[in-house]
């Protein structure tokens, strides 16, 4: 048996940045990851500029930028129309990054090690150690031999993704009624054409986003309705591509450079994030939608939270479920107005329309999308009328 502070499942952003800063605070930590990096994942790797202060807090100011290329935004594309998407804080313009994930979080497992962390890789949670109803640690098998090892706790942190098996062992794990999509991924040789910012086209079933990614490589990943029966994967990649007849424009004299990854459904429901012993962060403590890409400083942002509320002491599950609301509730009834906004194409292209003739409005959304403003400044009454009035 092992005895730590805390005990992370997922080596993912949200993992190992919890891991890093729990370990400079003094913290024994031990984080598990079910896989080995670097490792694919099935990401639209576009980050929001605000990635930038969280690295930074974790001590990663430099160290990470060969991970990643800095972006102008991306170019929203739909029903024939196009709005620039940029973002702006009080300093002036701000730049998206394109991520590797593999490079990038491994860079973030490692830096949590030279914090003082103990990674362990290979490694899949067993089930949890529940005691007087409070979890108290956590069962650990080792893929390759089947070891299985019991870790005791003061905090079990789910860390584990949109697949959570922290979130459904704790029974607080929810269906995704809405929206339900397929999502698709896989990487192509660069375009010269992007090479400093991506492309998001929404068309009637789905939409498809392109955005470079270090090494000359061009993330190309899709959201798809979730009804399509038992067609494969290849197939529905290439007709959603031939749908969108921009993309296969773009896509033309282009090459597939890796397998088309999958997952279904995108994102996550919990009807809890904290609770006795344990905490969710990342997406295992619930995830939309990819389409406004801010997931990788959500998942730092929610590390952070996390962090701050354990090292704090009393009511930690109070605390840290407080400091979720006040970082992103306002985001999330934003992301759900945008959700709104897909279902209904008309809606979104007159939307398109509108901010392609106000750049102020549109640099406005998407500085509240990539976290530089306020969301609240794009829920305003006045905010809402220069979107969508005639």
């Amino acid at each position: 048996m092992t005895a730590v502070d805390v005990v992370i499942i997922g080596a993912g952003p949200a993992g190992s940045a919890l891991a890093a800063l729990m370990s400079r605070a003094g913290a024994s930590v031990l984080l598990a990851e079910a896989a080995e990096h670097p490792r694919p994942k099935a990401c639209a790797e576009y980050a929001s500029p605000r990635i930038v202060e969280e690295l930074t807090r974790l001590g990663l100011a430099r160290d990470w930028s060969d991970d990643a290329v800095p972006l102008l935004g991306m170019d929203l594309h739909a029903g024939g129309r196009m709005a620039p998407i940029r973002y702006a804080d009080a300093r002036g313009p701000r730049p998206a990054w394109g991520v590797d994930r593999r490079t990038f979080d491994a860079r973030l497992a490692r830096h949590a090690v030279e914090c003082g962390a103990e990674l362990r890789e290979r490694t899949r949670l067993g089930g949890l150690v529940v005691e007087g109803g409070r979890v108290r640690g956590a069962r650990l098998r080792d893929v390759a031999t089947g070891t299985q090892t019991e870790v005791r706790a003061g905090w079990t942190i789910g860390a584990d993704g949109t697949r959570s098996t922290v979130s459904r062992l704790l029974g607080v794990e929810r269906p995704v009624r809405f929206p339900r999509r397929l999502g698709l991924i896989a990487h192509y040789a660069g375009i010269a054409e992007l090479a400093d910012h991506g492309e998001m086209h929404v068309g009637d079933d789905g939409y498809v986003g392109l955005a470079p990614t270090p090494g000359g490589e061009l993330n190309v990943g899709m959201a798809l309705p979730l009804d399509g029966g038992n067609t494969a994967a290849e197939a529905r990649f290439a007709h959603a591509i031939g749908a969108l007849p921009a993309v296969a424009r773009r896509l033309a004299g282009s090459r597939r450079l890796t397998p088309i990854r999958g997952a279904a459904p995108i994102g996550h429901r919990v009807s809890r994030t904290a609770g006795p012993g344990w905490l969710l962060v990342g997406d295992a403590a619930g995830f939309v939608d990819p389409f406004t890409g801010e997931g990788i400083f959500r998942a730092l942002r929610s590390a952070r939270a996390a962090a701050d509320a354990i090292r704090a002491g009393g009511d930690v599950s109070a605390a840290y479920q407080r400091e979720r609301r006040r970082a992103f509730a306002a985001k999330d009834a934003l992301t759900w107005l945008v959700q709104g906004f897909l279902a209904a194409p008309p809606l979104l292209e007159h939307a398109v329309g509108r901010l392609a003739e106000r750049p102020g409005a549109a640099l406005r959304l998407g500085s509240v999308l990539g976290d530089c403003r306020p969301a609240t400044d794009a829920l305003a009454p006045r905010a809402l009328l220069e979107l969508m009035a005639p």
